[in-house]
């Protein structure tokens, strides 16, 4: 499988921001997330490992190189701009590629990633678009998406759930929904589906807050969605809160329905955010 990654990567402090991008004293943080979501994701996925092998008896124990076939053949391109950039921290990777967004507002990065993902879905099986601070822990993950997507017409898009650990208490899925819903969105509408696994049925809602950060397509529905923005000259009708949010769902809204497993079954499609964004809300009485 061919698998093709774009990611958005802006480092920029300013004062007084609230976002990691935007913060100093985050600066170690984003690097370590930032390795992880390139270099980390391309050793978990990809067909190489590892194993420990004794050359015979009395023989010393080697680590020996394999390859696995459920492993994917994986490209990561980073979109960021050169004095803006934790990049040139990272060590060099045959299948990941720092590519400079030739943009001036930096807000714009984020779009020029998911555009370019798009832009290449002729070439590889299936595309993703991901924030630079997302872990992919599954190992099964895009074979998951191309699974769930099969079982479909194509016009459901199988988004994960973002989540952070709260130290000794557990997983927290982040960008949830209010109570009660927007019934003034064009996409809360309220459905839900239920698709085969072998370990038990798994349902999907579509959800109120579609944002996670990422989107993962397969060919079929990448080349569906870039036609759709290249007669329209990548101009949208609609707004949503920001940047990285216009770049990921915003870019799927107007064709595909948005999908995310219900609560209880977050842990079926889910990535790690590498923050700690649950320390700003505090806890239900």
């Amino acid at each position: 499988m061919r698998v093709l990654l774009t990611i958005p990567h802006v480092f920029a402090p300013k004062e007084g921001s609230l976002y990691s991008s935007q913060t100093e004293a985050k600066r170690q943080l984003k690097q370590q997330a930032l390795q992880q979501a390139t270099l980390g994701n391309l050793a978990r996925l990809g067909p190489q490992h590892w194993i420990h092998a004794s050359l015979g008896l009395r023989q010393p124990v080697v680590t020996r190189q394999l390859t696995t076939e459920l492993g994917v053949e994986l490209t990561i391109q980073i979109y960021t701009p050169p004095g803006a950039s934790l990049a040139g921290e990272l060590a060099t990777h045959p299948q990941l590629k720092c590519i400079d967004p030739a943009v001036n507002e930096l807000t714009r990065v984020p779009e020029i990633a998911s555009r370019r993902a798009l832009e290449q879905a002729a070439d590889y099986d299936l595309i993703g678009y991901i924030e630079d601070d997302l872990l992919i822990e599954d190992p099964d993950f895009f074979h998951k998406i191309l699974y769930l997507e099969s079982l479909t017409d194509g016009s459901y898009a199988f988004l994960p759930h973002r989540c952070e650990i709260i130290p000794d208490r557990g997983d927290v899925i982040l960008s949830g929904d209010p109570d009660g819903g927007r019934p003034d969105l064009f996409w809360d509408t309220g459905e839900t589906i239920e698709l085969a696994w072998p370990l038990g049925n798994k349902r999907f809602y579509r959800a109120t807050n579609p944002h996670s950060g990422c989107y993962f397509l397969s060919r079929r529905q990448a080349l569906k969605v870039l036609e759709y923005w290249q007669t329209r000259e990548w101009k949208a009708n609609f707004q949503l809160s920001g940047p990285l949010e216009q770049a990921g769902s915003g870019m799927l809204l107007p064709l595909l329905k948005l999908m995310k497993p219900i609560p209880q079954h977050y842990r079926f499609l889910m990535l790690r955010h590498q923050d700690e964004l649950w320390k700003r809300h505090k806890f239900e009485d």
